[in-house]
């Protein structure tokens, strides 16, 4: 089941192909690019004796190194004012050379030693301002929309550099491929002699930076050739491996610090609160975690950023039911529109998990049904763009951006302001101690799950399974919300929770599944799937029902639930609730904090 949760890369803004460039072409004729670079960067006190010992390199391995052109580079680098390309994983630059610019989204990848890896999406442009990037057509562009959703980018700063190119030639490497005199020369790499400054402003001097730089061609793996060359520089010239990149460089020169709005208030979880601190503080966790996810689900490329937001949105909404008699009677609002924005997530998510099961069962069919299999495949990946497209027009709309501004504010205000502002709705006054409240609202919510979970049995319906699914994930979610408060003894009951949860979450995907195709055949809306497709549907289809009995019929048997229903974890923990509930002081002490 392990695998029918992992997920697959897929690109999101603009799914460009990765194209390998091969030697040198001028910026303006060059097409969209997208591989990951590898570079060795060396900090240089200066790059004239660098120039010298190329000049005159020579190799008995055939290795030549070539001065090539000068230039005069201007980078830069842009982000919105919360910082979404950066939460994203990436860097956005828009470089300037001669009448040439491109834009460039570059992972933040951390360095592995004196090497860097980080992949590369360049896209060329008409000019350098950041109008020309919101409507380019390429992969950056299509990228940078989804990000920023209509929000304007920012600059941060400047980086001016004059740079030295040195071509990196292996000679004597025939292929059998090729022909002419061009056969015996394989460019391999380049060097890069980079002086650069980064403008301050203010009247402050501008900071400096030398840096050498050694690129494996675009898009190819370095070869011992490449590597060995780079030994012997480090080890002729002494050079030192740059501890940050230009970006990081730029950032702490210019003093700006990422994502530092995305924080909410203090977080802090201790048995001597109340339970209205602590529904704050398990609020603004999770409304930290859906903004950090944000950019991945807008970007695209991981389907884990998507699930990671929609779980905590669902986690707000459960925690607003749990505390609801601690929070402001305006909290119901926001359940009700996280419900909205959990929905927008889900249709595209539930795709996702249907795609990836299929992928997987690829190598199981015979070339009709595989052709079969891939029509399927395209109406589904046709449904999940149309959902993708529902799901950035709600992240972009201004219901979305009302609801993160007011949230966020409320949750910065904290419950004694919000108390002043809002009466509480009287269910559990916000002065309580959390010890003396939470163990009615836990043991409310574990007596439902328990009833639900004796009345299964081998005739109980999916719906039934799928009920205690959702019985569990609120019992799940409110112990995880005070496991700071009783320590240790939470995970006792949260560790078989969770595993329960993981094989009912697999059956729940396959009942989806089957829904899924078997309306796939007879939807009159949308994409439709061929009718020569019917039968290799209806084999998924059975295949994905018969899963989902095996699945009941194994959580029925299963030790987690056995464990649960019986009672003698919960009994223990019960213990320890009341013995809290008459001194907070012992729960903190009660064992290590369960996380």
């Amino acid at each position: 089941m392990a695998q029918q949760r992992s997920r697959q890369k897929s690109s999101g803004g603009g799914r460009s192909g990765r194209r390998k460039s091969s030697g040198k072409t001028s910026a303006k004729r060059r097409s969209p690019v997208d591989h990951h670079e590898v570079e060795w960067q060396f900090d240089a006190t200066e790059l004239e004796s660098v120039g010298a010992w190329l000049r005159e390199h020579s190799s008995g391995s055939g290795l030549v190194v070539e001065p090539e052109s000068e230039e005069k580079i201007t980078d830069t680098y842009y982000d919105a004012s919360d910082w979404r390309f950066y939460r994203a994983g990436y860097a956005l630059r828009i470089r300037k050379t001669g009448s040439s610019a491109e834009a460039t989204m570059k992972s933040l990848s951390p360095a592995e030693g004196n090497v860097r890896r980080r992949r590369e999406i360049t896209e060329p442009l008409g000019d350098d301002s950041p109008a020309t990037l919101g409507k380019a057509p390429g992969p950056v562009g299509e990228r940078a929309r989804s990000l920023l959703g209509g929000r304007d980018v920012r600059p941060m700063f400047e980086i001016r550099t004059h740079r030295q190119r040195f071509a990196l030639i292996l000679e004597g490497t025939a292929d059998a491929s090729e022909s002419g005199a061009s056969a015996n020369r394989v460019r391999i790499g380049e060097v890069l002699l980079d002086s650069s400054e980064i403008p301050l402003g203010g009247g402050r001097e501008a900071a400096n930076l030398s840096r050498v730089e050694v690129e494996a061609g675009a898009g190819t793996a370095p070869t011992p050739d490449l590597r060995g060359f780079v030994d012997e520089m480090q080890y002729a010239l002494d050079l030192k491996p740059a501890s940050i990149s230009k970006f990081e460089t730029g950032l702490y020169a210019t003093g700006l610090s990422p994502g530092g709005d995305t924080e909410a208030g203090p977080t802090e979880i201790g048995p001597l609160m109340t339970l209205g601190e602590v529904a704050f503080a398990v609020l603004r966790r999770q409304f930290v975690k859906m903004r950090a996810h944000e950019p991945g689900t807008r970007l695209g490329e991981d389907p884990e950023a998507l699930h990671d937001m929609r779980v905590a949105t669902r986690r707000m909404r459960a925690a607003m039911k749990v505390f609801e008699g601690a929070l402001p009677e305006r909290a119901r609002w926001f359940r009700e529109e996280l419900r909205w924005v959990a929905r927008a997530l889900g249709d595209v998510r539930d795709l996702d998990v249907q795609i990836d099961r299929l992928e997987s069962w690829r190598g199981e069919v015979d070339e009709e049904g595989s052709e079969f299999l891939d029509k399927i495949l395209d109406v589904l990946g046709k449904r999940r763009a149309e959902a993708r497209g529902r799901m950035l027009e709600a992240l972009d709309s201004a219901r979305y951006e009302r609801l993160e501004t007011s949230f966020g504010e409320m949750l910065r205000r904290g419950p004694g302001a919000e108390r002043k502002l809002a009466q509480s709705n009287g269910h559990a006054p916000e002065g309580e101690p959390v010890t003396s409240a939470a163990p009615d609202l836990i043991s409310a919510r574990y007596r439902k799950w328990r009833k639900a979970a004796r009345r299964l049995d081998e005739s109980s319906p999916p719906e039934d399974f799928h009920d205690l699914r959702k019985k569990g994930k609120r019992l799940r979610y409110t112990l995880e919300f005070v496991s700071e408060v009783y320590g240790k003894p939470v995970a006792a009951l949260v560790s078989p929770l969770k595993a329960l949860q993981d094989d009912l979450g697999d059956h729940q995907d396959a009942i989806v599944a089957a829904g899924t195709l078997r309306e796939l055949g007879t939807t009159t809306d949308g994409p439709r799937v061929p009718r020569g497709a019917a039968f290799t549907m209806g084999v998924f289809t059975e295949r994905y029902l018969s899963e989902a009995a095996g699945i009941r019929s194994g959580v029925l048997g299963s030790k987690p639930l056995r464990a649960l229903a019986r009672g003698k974890s919960w009994k223990g923990f019960e213990k320890i609730m009341k013995e809290a509930a008459k001194s907070p002081q012992k729960a903190k002490g009660s064992g290590k904090i369960a996380r």
